[in-house]
């Protein structure tokens, strides 16, 4: 596949208005006019965080722990247009609020390589771009992130964790680490509840069991494939706890209505009960889009929204994690421009910037001073940068260590 063509803004110094051109029209151009309002808010929220920040920091001069800390959460497929854009901040309240303020934000984060989701999601944990089976059926063919973190670290498994709603992230994507696929633990903790409150009425307790996994494994994804692994969780006594905590959330109030919601609430389990080193959450509602109907999209950015936001605060709740934890947010690819012979927002296959152009956010113990770095990078100086944070070189990685966070 070939890599996207990427042609910078040009500026007319005598036009006020300025003019752009080599992006898809939703796509929005950071420049003066079309990316003025949205610069300013976002520099102004930067300005009144900084405040905040230096207040905070007279007021408690504690200070932190030498070993830090890792929290990546990656999204499906966004476009910039229904997100980072005038018309879409109305649906990432938080992130282009709060968050953002708090942030070092990349509007410009290249996806250079093959934009199915185990092959972006493997390229941005091994800083190389992959290129193998879409599905998740072949391991890396680069080490991740979390195995430098494991050899270079000198730790187990227990450090290192994938939760994820993605089927077609499987075990693969997390090569010796902890890796749960939170519908698939569903299906497994629904099983010893249907199946261990009486042996009476078999038959009719197979058929629901039947029934339900067939619906976890054939929801709104509508790809037409199952789930084709396994969790990875190592050690049969922390998989039979999270087996207890998520029989006993599905069971209460606030049980959960979207399979994000399930991963927010593990993923959250993950970082409670174990406190890895490295955790990497893949949220995977907005990938309704295949479905073909957009509301159903947009409810799943706002809702991804809405996750990131309580697993920030999550984060600062936890004394493990409140000061020396960084978390990174970075949508996995866009999706196609409307009007394109792929459907539009339904699909994420085309060549073109509207797909492959992303951004990411960096929060948290990295962040020495907020800011907006306008340059463009590339998705695989993710892994590097991320293991020059932690103390850890990622020898075969392609990509770049980003100086803001990580140098």
């Amino acid at each position: 596949m070939e890599y996207a063509k990427r042609q910078s803004c040009q500026h007319d110094a005598g036009d006020s208005g300025g003019r752009c051109s080599g992006f898809e029209k939703d796509v929005i151009c950071w420049h003066r006019k079309s990316f003025g309002l949205l610069r300013r808010t976002i520099l102004g929220m930067i300005v009144s965080a900084l405040e905040g920040r230096f207040a905070a920091a007279a007021a408690s001069p504690e200070p932190r722990p030498s070993r830090r800390k890792v929290v990546l959460v990656t999204i499906g497929g966004v476009r910039r247009k229904e997100t980072f854009s005038e018309a879409g901040l109305h649906n990432i309240p938080r992130l282009a609020g709060e968050m953002v303020g708090q942030s070092i934000f990349y509007p410009r984060i290249w996806n250079e390589g093959v934009t199915s989701h185990f092959n972006t999601i493997t390229s941005i944990l091994t800083g190389v771009w992959q290129h193998v089976d879409d599905w998740g059926r072949d391991r890396p063919a680069d080490p991740t992130l979390l195995q430098y973190l494991q050899s270079q670290w000198s730790v187990g498994p227990s450090q290192t964790w994938v939760v994820t709603s993605n089927k077609a992230l499987t075990a693969n994507v997390g090569v010796g680490a902890n890796v749960i696929l939170s519908k698939q633990l569903l299906v497994e903790s629904v099983e010893r509840i249907i199946m261990g409150t009486s042996r009476h009425h078999q038959l009719q307790r197979d058929m629901l069991l039947e029934e339900l996994t067939a619906v976890m494994q054939d929801d709104y994804e509508r790809i037409g494939w199952s789930v084709p692994s396994s969790s990875a969780v190592m050690d049969p006594a922390v998989k039979n706890m999270f087996l207890t905590a998520l029989a006993a959330f599905i069971n209460g109030p606030d049980s959960p209505t979207s399979g994000d919601e399930l991963t927010w609430f593990v993923a959250t389990e993950v970082l409670k009960r174990v406190s890895p080193a490295i955790l990497v959450v893949n949220l995977s509602d907005v990938e309704v889009a295949h479905s073909g109907t957009y509301s159903l999209h947009l409810a799943g950015i706002r809702r991804t929204d809405a996750l990131i936001y309580r697993l920030w605060n999550v984060l600062q709740s936890l004394p493990e994690y409140r000061d020396n934890v960084t978390m990174v947010i970075v949508p996995e690819f866009g999706r196609d421009p409307d009007g394109s012979s792929t459907n539009g927002f339904f699909n994420h296959r085309t060549d073109t910037s509207t797909n492959r152009m992303v951004w990411a956010m960096i929060l948290g113990a990295a962040v020495r001073k907020p800011a907006v770095v306008e340059r463009e990078v590339r998705q695989i100086d993710l892994a590097p940068s991320l293991g020059a944070l932690l103390g850890v070189e990622c020898t075969r990685a392609a990509g770049r260590v980003l100086t803001e966070f990580a140098g």
